[in-house]
């Protein structure tokens, strides 16, 4: 994301209401030659008098920058680098320049995630943003632009900003911090929406899936715009892509072929991509300080609708879960340091951890407040870059209490809470409890107002808050009636690293162990073994952390090892079987029995998991046909919540998959002779905070 200074925005948005232009803008007229991988630009640049005379350009290494009319100075060294530097002359009395250049969309370095390469130009479609340097940019200006592409005559291109009727043009008349550039063979399906054009863009003619995301796009364009401020674009598109993406551009959308089709990727992939328009494409993320506009538009999409649907401490639990799993021990980082995900450490980081700072601030200032604030930061800073320090003074600027205290953004860790005395005691008028809770990680304690939960004879539940500044803080409360269990924290409102015990068993809890051993069968087929060998060096190419051996090896195994068992004949299942028998799970030599259901081990790829969350973490994935393992070995990273799942051999078809309960807790305690169980939720939702309602049917 490129920076705009204070100063430079108050001047845009000055100019905007007068007939001066105020930023540069590029009349771009561009041909694409896919079969060559070539493109050619000619751009009439108009800058405003602001900028001077002289001006910096920065443009792609495949190009070679002319102008008839105006002088350029070529700035770094004739080779190496991704970007050319020009200096640009502006001849006397004119505020206009021509300049073009073209050359050949070299190939680009691919996504490790998706395989997508930053820039793509061949005879299947064109991916062109800033990252490829299509266009000669002013430093970390913005700039408005229009656009005209000369194409193939069986493809379409595709921009941000209003589309001319002709879909020949496009043209953006507020402030961009980058120009795209999508092109390719697409079915176009549009609707007005009030003054808004939906639109979506397949790569496939497919009716039906048109009609899904083009039924519901809308109401998230209302709501968000009832929540934040109105909607800052006079489109909305959809636009598929071959590789697996889910990336979010101002007023359009960039989803996988795959991704596209996930029945539930209409609430949750595509609200979050939508939003983006107001945080990060809106409001632009000043870098320096770390990028917070994922953590908020996770939590105001992906959280606020599992909170919309009760889902809420569910949500924040599995978040606290892949922090502990895949971030503590010193594999995290200061969230001023995050930029983008990368890992799912950085994710568990830039995501997870941010996304639970606005939660707590929220808590803190009630919904009002923290929606006031909302506005406040859309008011402040659209069309400009904002950081932590600027998001937190807009969030807080309309009610007291603390600020997002910079210990959380400039530190890596979290807090651990330990319950180090509980003490209830009969007085003459009721009972008195003294519960003293503990920070118990190392380094400085963080400030955190703990919920505490206590339950009461004859039924009720007190709720209170301990606030914990210092590394150890008591609450002494005196009850009418005999409490008979507390628990800490209930709902997982605080970000803060998870007790083992707190953490059912999970995928994320092998993923993410200092060592996740694989054991393979030595007897298997050839090509059976050459397939769970193929999933160990994925999983350590992702992971980092896998050490493999044969189930005639297991004397080397540590006792402590978090450890996967690969396929259903494997010798180590001889003394390892009985740790997947327990309660509603049950494993034999044909079939598993989970909640209820048999599932044959011949028709069915499974994982299971040992249901005790005391003992060191062990896995079974159970899979015959190497290419269910090779799909296995793909599919599996993104379902690290869940301890059990089931799939059709042969399809993948997903037939479960279930997260597992946690057995035990230390940060609860049963005080009378019997547990009366968790206490209910109380779950406040933020949608209620907004007239436009929202259906996810």
């Amino acid at each position: 994301m490129r920076r705009i200074s204070q100063a430079l925005c108050l001047a845009l948005f000055a100019g905007l209401a007068s007939a001066a232009p105020t930023l540069p803008h590029h009349d771009l007229q561009v041909s694409l030659d896919p079969a060559a991988g070539r493109i050619h630009v000619t751009d009439r640049l108009h800058l405003p008098a602001a900028l001077g005379r002289s001006v910096d350009l920065r443009l792609g290494a495949a190009f070679t920058l002319h102008s008839d009319d105006a002088q350029l100075e070529r700035l770094d060294a004739p080779r190496g680098g991704q970007f050319r530097h020009y200096r640009l002359q502006l001849p006397a009395a004119t505020r206009s320049v021509s300049l073009r250049y073209s050359g050949r969309i070299m190939a680009a370095p691919r996504s490790a995630e998706h395989g997508m390469p930053r820039a793509v130009l061949d005879a299947d479609g064109a991916y062109l943003d800033g990252a490829s340097g299509w266009v000669a940019w002013i430093g970390d200006t913005p700039a408005t632009f229009s656009l005209s592409v000369a194409l193939p005559a069986d493809w379409q291109a595709i921009s941000q900003g209003r589309r001319s009727a002709d879909g020949r043009r496009w043209q953006a008349d507020t402030p961009q911090d980058d120009i795209y550039l999508l092109a390719g063979r697409f079915t176009r399906s549009a609707r007005a929406h009030g003054e808004i054009t939906l639109d979506t863009w397949l790569l496939d003619d497919d009716p039906a899936l048109a009609e899904r995301y083009l039924a519901v796009m809308g109401q998230y364009l209302d709501f968000y715009s009832a929540l934040i401020g109105p909607y800052p674009y006079p489109r909305f598109a959809v636009v598929e892509n071959r590789w697996q993406t889910g990336y979010g551009m101002p007023s359009f959308t960039l989803l996988g072929s795959r991704v596209l089709r996930l029945p539930f990727i209409l609430h949750s992939a595509l609200p979050h991509e939508i939003l983006h328009n107001w945080w990060g494409n809106g409001v632009w993320v000043d870098a320096r300080a770390g990028n917070w506009s994922e953590g908020l538009t996770a939590y105001l999409a992906d959280h606020l609708i599992q909170e919309a649907q009760g889902g809420g401490a569910e949500y924040r639990r599995k978040l606290l879960e892949r922090y502990t799993s895949f971030a503590a021990d010193g594999r995290d980082l200061a969230l001023r340091d995050f930029r983008s995900r990368h890992s799912d450490a950085t994710q568990a980081v830039g995501y997870g951890k941010a996304l639970m700072l606005f939660h707590m601030l929220r808590r803190q200032i009630g919904d009002a407040a923290f929606v006031a604030g909302l506005q406040t930061l859309w008011q402040r800073h659209r069309f400009s870059a904002a950081g932590f320090d600027e998001v937190a003074a807009a969030l807080q600027s309309t009610a007291s209490g603390d600020a997002l205290d910079p210990r959380w953004r400039d530190t890596p860790g979290a807090p651990q809470l330990v319950i180090a005395g509980l003490d209830v005691q009969p007085t003459a008028d009721g009972h008195r409890l003294r519960l003293t809770l503990r920070q118990s990680q190392p380094g400085a304690p963080y400030p955190l107002n703990v919920p505490v939960a206590v339950q009461l004879d004859g039924g009720g539940v007190e709720r209170l808050l301990l606030r914990l500044d210092a590394r150890e803080a008591t609450l002494t409360h005196r009850f009418a009636r005999a409490p008979l269990r507390v628990d800490v924290d209930p709902q997982f409102d605080l970000f803060r690293r998870l007790d083992p015990a707190e953490q059912p068993p999970s995928l994320a809890r092998l993923f993410g162990a200092p060592t996740q051993w694989l054991i393979l069968p030595a007897a298997a087929p050839a090509a059976e073994r050459a397939a769970w060998q193929a999933l160990a060096d994925q999983w350590q190419q992702r992971f980092g952390n896998v050490r493999v051996l044969t189930d005639a090896q297991l004397d080397r195994l540590p006792d402590t090892a978090a450890a996967w068992v690969l396929g259903t004949h494997n010798r180590a299942l001889a003394t390892l079987r009985g740790r997947f028998n327990a309660g509603a799970q049950g494993l034999d030599a044909a079939a598993a029995r989970l909640a209820g259901a048999h599932y044959p081990l011949a028709d069915n790829a499974l994982v299971l998991l040992d249901p005790d969350n005391r003992r060191p973490p062990l896995g079974l994935l159970a899979a015959i046909d190497p290419a269910d393992i090779a799909a296995l070995a793909r599919k599996l990273p993104h379902y690290s919540t869940y301890g059990q799942l089931v799939f059709a051999a042969g399809t993948l078809e997903k037939r479960l998959a279930r997260a597992l309960p946690v057995a035990h807790s230390p940060l609860h305690r049963v005080l009378g002779a019997v547990d009366p169980g968790p206490p209910p939720a109380v779950a406040p939702r933020l949608i209620d905070q907004v007239s436009a309602p929202l259906r996810f049917d």
